[in-house]
């Protein structure tokens, strides 16, 4: 049973980021001229950042819970970084002409770069996570077996998470850039999107049927102590924490890619048939 006292006391709730986070929205609301829908994107962009990184939730990792730790990496990930896009005016200096980055001013010409960094940092930022996790709880995490001396330890999970935003924002970029110009066409957008969904789909399935701990152990609850929060076995952990990177983070996609088609076609649709009828000839 979800002890929910857990949740709702204080001290778990990080008030110095609930702080950072309203002088955050406010700056935005006051010195950015937006629309409301970009308004309410940045506005979940923020929660969801606050909720992964200074919520209860965040915490829940201290107890050795993998199927967390892939949620905090699809929000960051996939969801977030995409959301924040939405949210920014075409105007920002990021994207206006006189900034000179040119991997910013046309991301469409390194998409195969974005697409391998976000691949990288999916899977490298997800066996890292595992091997803090099973240096924390001692059992062996998707076959990943690291000890408490191990130099994996060292590594902050908050760098972890925050690159992982970082990979997820160049992702997304050539597809939902701010100015319309810079994004792939839409059928490149969605093959861009589908082979996403491929390789977060190869993660989930590796993660749910792939090696936790011995037999006897992976039939325990609460992982090493009783005092979890959300008492579930590791076996039903790991494949909870795979589910979740395979059946949302493609249902993600899919959903991005139809939203796509659908702008496409509703555009120009007398041109977008005369352009079919061609390719099938």
């Amino acid at each position: 049973m979800i002890n929910t006292d857990f949740f709702i006391t204080p001290d778990n709730w990080s008030f110095a980021g609930i702080i950072l986070s309203v002088l955050v929205i406010a700056a935005y609301l006051l010195f950015l001229k937006t629309k409301t829908s970009q308004k309410a994107y940045f506005i979940v962009t923020v929660i969801l950042l606050y909720v992964s990184f200074g919520s209860p939730i965040a915490l829940l990792r201290d107890y050795g819970l993998h199927s967390l730790t892939m949620l905090q990496h699809i929000v960051l990930l996939m969801i977030a970084p995409i959301l924040f896009l939405k949210s920014i005016p075409s105007n920002t200096i990021l994207f206006s002409e006189k900034f000179k980055l040119n991997i910013l001013q046309q991301p469409k010409n390194y998409f195969l770069m974005f697409w391998w960094l976000s691949a990288v940092m999916m899977c490298g930022g997800h066996f890292l996570s595992a091997g803090i996790l099973s240096a924390e709880t001692g059992t062996a995490i998707c076959g990943i077996t690291a000890t408490k001396d191990s130099w994996i330890t060292a590594i902050p999970e908050s760098l972890i998470l925050s690159l992982l935003f970082i990979a997820g924002i160049l992702f997304a970029l050539p597809v939902f850039n701010p100015v319309k110009s810079k994004r792939l066409a839409p059928l490149k957008s969605v093959i861009y999107l589908f082979t996403a969904c491929v390789s977060c789909s190869l993660l989930g399935l590796y993660v749910a049927f792939s090696e936790s701990t011995d037999t006897l152990n992976s039939s325990l609850t609460a992982f090493t102590t009783l005092r979890s929060p959300v008492p579930l076995t590791l076996r039903a952990d790991q494949e909870l924490a795979g589910m979740l990177m395979w059946v949302p983070g493609c249902i993600l996609y899919v959903l991005a890619s139809v939203s796509i088609l659908l702008s496409w076609y509703e555009e120009n649709p007398v041109e977008k048939s005369e352009t079919a009828i061609h390719t099938a000839k």
